[in-house]
């Protein structure tokens, strides 16, 4: 097969995968702002915001042109639009925090399942600060784990990048329109309001719109006081909000990048893994949710993972090695 040429193959092909996302997940939610726009706190600001996002993306790629699409440049521009899930993210709580709370169900749910709430009897039956610091480590691994995997693929499988961040990029958006629509926030914020004592005897109350005007997480005892329980304190004042419990994107989005590492690197998979379990055992550990919540952001990956994977071959035909400088660009592989 003939060696494509970079410049030429970008012309064709003006924006990545990511970007493309973006604008599509930008549109979608702006048309949810216009029909909820009497129901929003300033509506206006988040269109505001969409335009900012937008104009950014068309800013960065004008750049990119004038430099011929090297791959630095071409990294920037994906990690800006890889970097705004941090600006997605809180957002959901603006939407779904105008419709009524859902956590009884669940919480009831839970309880009819297992016939108790995991997320108390988890922590209560192995309540040592040193089992409690090693969750808390894991939990905290979730941003640095998504960072050194991209990292990864960007130095060392190049060829590879823009499909994984396709992959990864567009799981969150799915994860993030289900936020919006299912206002659940999980045993950390719902079990407070109604009382641990009434959690642990099965009584789960409906809150109504409690958290339409309660985004604050009350303050939860019997951890230990270790250095990762008080990172991932301080992360969660920093950016918690009542929602996003179910599914666990926590669960989905670390699975889908072990699915990735398991058929791109075995080995680091396996040294990556005890995080990992650690990961999805702290989710209920921490109760941030409820282990139904794990389960299905743990299912939801593998449907993301070949959903997002399959359109990417067919919206580019496995052609994503040469966009971002790749010294391999005929190379074709699945990911």
């Amino acid at each position: 097969m003939p060696e494509k040429n970079y410049t030429s193959f970008r012309k064709k092909r003006n924006f990545f995968g990511v970007e493309i996302l973006t604008a599509g997940y930008v549109a979608i939610t702006s048309v949810i702002v216009i029909v909820l726009w009497n129901r929003l706190d300033n509506p206006g600001s988040f269109l505001l915001a969409r335009m900012l996002i937008i104009s950014g993306m068309f800013l960065a790629y004008s750049a990119t042109s004038m430099l011929n699409f090297a791959p630095a440049t071409a990294f920037v521009r994906v990690l800006f639009s890889v970097g705004l899930i941090t600006y997605w993210y809180p957002e959901t709580y603006e939407f779904n925090k105008i419709f009524g709370n859902l956590d009884h169900v669940f919480a009831s749910a839970e309880q009819s399942i297992f016939g108790f709430q995991p997320a108390l009897a988890f922590s209560k039956h192995f309540s040592s600060e040193w089992i409690s610091e090693a969750f808390y480590m894991g939990y905290f691994f979730y941003f640095p784990m998504m960072m050194f995997v991209i990292l990864y693929c960007f130095f060392y499988q190049r060829e590879k990048f823009d499909k994984l961040t396709f992959i990864f990029l567009g799981s969150f958006f799915l994860y993030y329109f289900l936020f919006i629509f299912i206002p659940v926030t999980g045993p950390q914020f719902y079990f407070p309001v109604i009382g641990t004592e009434n959690a642990e005897n099965g009584f789960f109350l409906n809150v109504g719109n409690y958290f339409y005007y309660n985004s604050e997480l009350l303050p939860v005892s019997g951890y230990g006081d270790g250095l990762f329980n008080r990172c991932v304190r301080v992360l969660q004042a920093m950016g918690e909000r009542p929602t996003a419990a179910f599914p666990s994107s926590h669960v989905g989005i670390s699975t889908i990048l072990m699915m990735w590492l398991y058929r791109n690197n075995k080995r680091i998979m396996f040294i990556v893994f005890p995080l990992y379990a650690l990961l999805c055992g702290a989710t209920v550990y921490i109760k941030a949710h409820y282990l139904i919540d794990v389960f299905a952001g743990f299912m939801s990956a593998f449907a993301f993972y070949g959903l997002f994977a399959l359109s990417f071959d067919k919206l580019y035909g496995r052609r994503g090695s040469v966009e971002t400088g790749s010294p391999n660009p005929t190379k074709q592989t699945t990911i």
